[in-house]
């Protein structure tokens, strides 16, 4: 971060409890019997449109409080520290683990970004939550997974896909053995296409898939990793084709990605963001098993990023939809009935930290996602069969 400029609200006063370093523990007293809450201090990195998704979901986390976040832009850290009350924002990520009793920092940046900013809160001491993928190339993610070895802090990479209601709920059927022996796991993931966004900034890094960008690891890291823990094994091989539409843009627009396992099992992603004002972010999901077949549908997602989402009954349509979309799925008014993935997981961090548990995702699941999806862009471009593990 190039800026050192601190901002800073109005402190927050503290009437209640008792402070201890930057932990702040609670006294409530129900039923007369006393508790003891602990607050974990976050400091969030990179206030683009997934922060929403996280700062929504804090606001309802009583264990976790946003004391501070930080964006080179600061008119975007200022917008999102006056809409979410958060007390201090910065331009430069040193200056703020510097100024901020900090026990958590969550990684919103750009994929190419992730390894230097987790590495360094790693290696001040600091927990790590950090959004998929782990980073922009394997080498990045050894080096993240390494310092957090030798900090003895945890380093939660944000498969959220895993936390989606309709997936907790097939893994307790499969764990269950109701599904039988699993044979093929198949995930879609739909979305618009996002050739305006590229032509007003092209040079930008989610766009590149040398920097961790494109849709194939941006969005095929979901399934990947999806695959690889529900059929509990490891990948042998991944084959991928590929189209690009428009031709200009330098990353594929759809793709198929086969991925083979032993014993015959394998798992099918498909990604497509070929569709112009495509209005949803559609995941789909289908578990074939020896004894029975699974399949889930949500589109949900827009929901998330929009602002205080989960302090809300319900959406508009026409507040996050063109008038003249064309889709199935578009409803007056779209209730909210379920949290969020993105709350599911971020919930399920915090009581990791707090209660020293193992992490739901563990750092290497979530390199080997990367891998497969890695090898799935080489495939897509070279029309090969790339075996696993990848040799570089």
């Amino acid at each position: 971060m190039a800026c050192s400029r601190r901002h800073k609200k109005e402190e927050l006063k503290a009437d209640q409890g008792l402070f201890l370093h930057s932990k702040t523990y609670i006294l409530i007293k129900p039923h007369s019997l006393f508790f003891i809450r602990m607050m974990i201090n976050i400091g969030l990195v990179g206030c683009g449109v997934i922060s929403v998704a996280h700062l929504n979901a804090y606001e309802i986390i009583p264990e976790a409080t946003v004391v501070a976040v930080c964006d080179i832009d600061e008119t975007l850290a200022s917008k999102r520290a006056k809409e979410y009350g958060i007390r201090s924002y910065y331009t430069d990520f040193h200056e703020m683990l510097r100024s901020e009793e900090i026990d958590v920092v969550d990684v919103c940046v750009p994929t190419q970004y992730h390894a230097q900013i987790a590495v360094s809160a790693l290696e001040n001491g600091k927990h790590v939550i950090c959004e998929k993928p782990i980073a922009a190339n394997l080498e990045e993610a050894d080096r993240m997974i390494e310092a957090a070895r030798k900090s003895n802090r945890l380093l939660l990479i944000g498969q959220s896909n895993r936390f989606l209601p309709m997936i907790i709920c097939m893994k307790r059927l499969i764990d269950a053995g109701e599904v039988g022996d699993l044979m093929v796991v198949r995930v879609a993931h739909r979305f618009d296409n996002p050739y305006e966004k590229w032509l007003s900034n092209p040079h930008h890094p989610k766009y590149h898939w040398e920097k961790g960008g494109g849709p194939i690891i941006d969005s095929g890291v979901h399934g990947a990793d999806l695959s690889n823990w529900l059929l509990k094994d490891q990948p042998s091989s991944v084959f991928a084709r590929g189209i690009t539409h428009p031709s200009v843009l330098p990353f594929f627009t759809s793709a198929h990605i086969y991925i083979e396992y032993g014993n015959g099992k394998y798992g099918v992603i498909q990604i497509d963001r070929a569709t112009k004002n495509y209005p949803q972010y559609e995941r789909y999901i289908e578990v074939i098993g020896s004894k029975k077949m699974l399949w889930g549908f949500d589109n949900y997602y827009r929901r998330t990023i929009t602002p205080h989402a989960f302090l809300l009954e319900k959406l508009y349509a026409t507040d996050i939809l063109s008038e003249h979309s064309l889709t199935a799925h578009k409803p007056l008014i779209e209730y909210l009935p379920t949290y969020s993935e993105i709350y599911l997981e971020l919930k399920e961090f915090i009581n990791v930290i707090i209660n020293k548990q193992p992490p739901p995702v563990t750092a290497e699941e979530a390199r080997k996602a990367l891998e497969v999806c890695i090898a799935a862009e080489i495939s897509a471009r070279s029309k090969k069969v790339v075996s696993l593990p990848l040799k570089s």
